[in-house]
C-alpha cells in the first residue's frame, strides 16, 4: 500500500549538507550542523512511534527551518529521505485498513507486579500476583540480584534435575482478542540451564524470550493474543535435566497501539513540507513527492481517528463551537483506570495543528472545523493573571502544564495565530509573559526556567526544550536572548535540542 503512495522509500540515507554554514554563516547554524551530523539517521532505525514522534519529527522540522534560513535545497533532499524512511515504517498493525505508527511504551502493563517488588501476603519469597508451579519456595523465589536500574528484587528459578520449576500468572483478559502485544523483560542464567519468558495459550506458545548468557540482558518480542482466550505468562528454565538457575526481572506484556499525538507529531513536518512545496513554485521538482505525502496523510492518518473499526470514532463536538479528540472508546491505550475520556491538551492540540496545516493546502472545511473547535476548547481553559497565561496539563487534573509538553501546545497556538484563527497577537504576548514573568529565574547570563507554566517546580534539564517558546521572540526579542544564553556553553545532545538550535540559527 505504501508503494502506491510513494515512488520509493530511500533505504540509504544521505549525509547532512556541509555547505550551509559557509553559505549563510553563523555560530548557531554551525552548532546545528554539528549536532545534526552526530544524530544522523539514528532515529530512523526504530519504527516505534514514540521515537519517531519525540525525536525524528524534530529532526525533520529542523531541516525545514534550516532550508528556510539558508535557501539550500539540499536540506529538502535530506528531509525527503527522512520522510520516506518514516513513512516506510508505517503499517496496519490493527488491521483497520489505515496505515500509521504504534508503540507499546504507554499502554497498560498486563502483567501484575512485573518487577517482583511486592511480596505475597505471608510469603516474602513469592512475588505477589504470581503462582509457583511444582514448587513450594525452595527452587522458585525472589532474590536481590537485579539488573541496574530496575528495582530491588528479581526472581530465580532453579533446576532440581527432577521436574519442572516455574512461575506463572494469567494475562489481563481485557486484550485477549487479536491485539498485538510486546513481551519484554530482563533475564540471565547460571550453569547450563537457559531461562525463558513464555506467553502460552494452553499448550500453544504465542511468543517467547530466551536467555542464554550469564549477564543480565534485556529482550523483547511481539505476539498476537487470540480472541476469547486467557493466555498466561510463564517464567521457567528450558529443561530441568541440567543444573543451573534462570533469573528474571521487569517482565512486562503491553499492547502495541496507535496514539493520536504520535501520528500528529510525525505528520506535522510532513504536512509542512507539503505546504511549503504548494506555496513555492520554485520547488516544483518536489511536487510528486509532496502529492504522495499529502495522500498518505489525508487517506490514512487523518481518517484513522474517526473511521477506524479498531480504534473507534475519537472525535466529539462540545457545544456550539468547541470539540475534542478523546481516548479510543474501544481500547484502554493509556490506562485501565482513566480519569477521563479526554486527552491531555498537548495530544489533542497536536492533531489540531496537523489538521490546520493540511487545511492551508486542501481547504477542507471539516479539517478547519475540527481544528478550530479544539483550539477554542483549549483557549477557553486558559487562565489569565497579571497578563500571563497558565493552564493545566489536562482537563482532569490541576497539575499545571510542563515546560516541555508546552512546546506542543505552543506550536499549535502559534499556527492558529499565524493563520488568523482563535488565537491573537495579544494571546501570544500573554504566553511570552508566562515565559518571562512566571517561568524565568531573572538571570540573563544563567537563565533557568521552571518545570511548570505557573512558575513551580524544578525542570531539572527539561527547560532546555524550548523550540516553541523561542518562537515568542516575535513578541519580545529578549526571549531569543534568554534561549541563546541557555544554550551558550550548553552541550546539545538530542533532537529536542537540535530543533532549538535550528530556530536560534533562523534568528541570527
Amino acid at each position: 500500500m505504501i508503494a502506491r503512495l510513494l515512488t520509493a522509500v530511500a533505504l540509504v540515507l544521505g549525509s547532512i549538507p556541509a555547505q550551509a554554514s559557509a553559505a549563510a554563516g553563523g555560530v548557531w547554524l554551525g552548532r546545528y550542523e554539528e549536532l545534526a551530523a552526530r544524530i544522523g539517521d539514528s532515529l530512523l532505525q526504530d519504527g516505534d512511534s514514540a521515537t519517531l514522534a519525540w525525536g525524528e519529527s524534530y529532526v525533520m522540522r529542523s531541516h525545514l527551518d534550516i532550508y528556510r534560513k539558508t535557501g539550500d535545497a539540499t536540506w529538502l533532499d535530506t528531509f525527503v529521505r527522512h520522510a520516506d524512511a518514516v513513512i516506510g515504517h508505517a503499517d496496519d498493525i490493527d488491521g483497520d485498513g489505515y496505515l500509521g505508527w504504534s508503540t507499546s511504551r504507554y499502554s497498560p502493563v498486563e502483567s501484575l507486579n512485573p518487577g517482583f517488588e511486592t511480596a505475597a501476603s505471608g510469603d516474602a519469597t513469592l512475588p505477589a500476583g504470581w503462582t509457583r508451579f511444582q514448587d513450594s519456595g525452595s527452587h522458585v523465589h525472589r532474590t536481590t540480584d537485579v539488573p541496574s536500574g530496575t528495582g530491588s528484587r528479581s526472581v530465580r528459578v532453579v533446576s532440581d534435575l527432577t521436574r519442572w520449576k516455574k512461575l506463572h500468572q494469567p494475562v489481563n483478559a481485557r486484550y485477549a482478542g487479536g491485539t498485538t502485544h510486546v513481551l519484554r523483560g530482563w533475564g540471565k542464567r547460571t550453569g547450563s540451564v537457559a531461562g525463558r519468558i513464555v506467553v502460552r495459550d494452553g499448550s500453544t506458545t504465542l511468543c517467547r524470550l530466551e536467555y542464554t548468557t550469564s549477564t543480565w540482558t534485556y529482550k523483547e518480542t511481539a505476539c498476537v493474543l487470540p480472541a476469547g482466550r486467557s493466555p498466561e505468562v510463564w517464567l521457567e528454565h528450558d529443561t530441568y535435566k541440567v543444573s543451573g538457575s534462570a533469573y528474571f526481572d521487569d517482565v512486562k506484556l503491553s499492547g502495541r497501539f496507535p496514539y493520536i499525538v504520535h501520528d500528529a507529531m510525525i505528520g506535522i513536518p510532513i504536512a509542512e513540507f507539503v505546504r511549503l512545496v504548494a506555496q513555492d513554485a520554485t520547488l516544483s521538482r518536489y511536487g510528486a513527492k509532496a502529492a504522495a505525502y499529502r495522500a498518505f496523510l489525508e487517506h490514512h492518518i487523518v481518517p484513522r481517528w474517526e473511521s477506524s473499526t479498531y480504534l473507534g470514532d475519537t472525535w466529539r463536538p462540545l457545544g456550539a463551537d468547541e470539540g475534542v479528540y478523546l481516548q479510543s472508546p474501544k481500547l484502554d491505550t493509556l490506562s485501565h483506570t482513566r480519569p477521563s475520556d479526554e486527552l491531555p491538551y498537548n495530544m489533542a492540540l497536536a492533531f489540531a495543528n496537523l489538521l490546520l496545516v493540511l487545511h492551508s493546502v486542501n481547504g477542507d472545511a471539516a479539517y478547519l472545523d475540527r481544528a478550530t473547535r479544539v483550539a477554542r476548547w483549549a483557549r477557553n481553559d486558559l487562565t489569565t493573571s497579571s497578563g500571563a497565561f497558565t493552564w493545566n496539563y489536562a482537563t482532569y487534573t490541576t497539575t499545571k502544564e510542563d515546560v516541555s509538553h508546552a512546546n506542543v501546545d505552543l506550536s499549535a497556538f502559534l499556527e492558529f495565530q499565524r493563520q488568523g484563527y482563535v488565537f491573537t497577537a495579544s494571546d501570544m504576548a500573554a504566553f511570552k509573559n508566562t515565559f518571562k514573568t512566571r517561568m524565568w529565574n531573572g538571570s540573563t547570563t544563567a537563565p533557568v526556567f521552571s518545570l511548570r507554566v505557573d512558575g513551580t517546580g524544578n525542570a531539572d534539564g527539561a527547560d532546555s526544550y524550548l523550540h516553541s517558546w523561542l518562537e515568542l521572540t516575535d513578541w519580545d526579542p529578549q526571549v531569543k536572548e534568554l534561549v541563546a544564553a541557555k544554550y551558550t556553553g550548553f552541550t546539545a545532545t538530542n533532537a529536542g535540542h537540535l530543533i532549538t538550535l535550528a530556530r536560534l540559527a533562523a534568528r541570527e
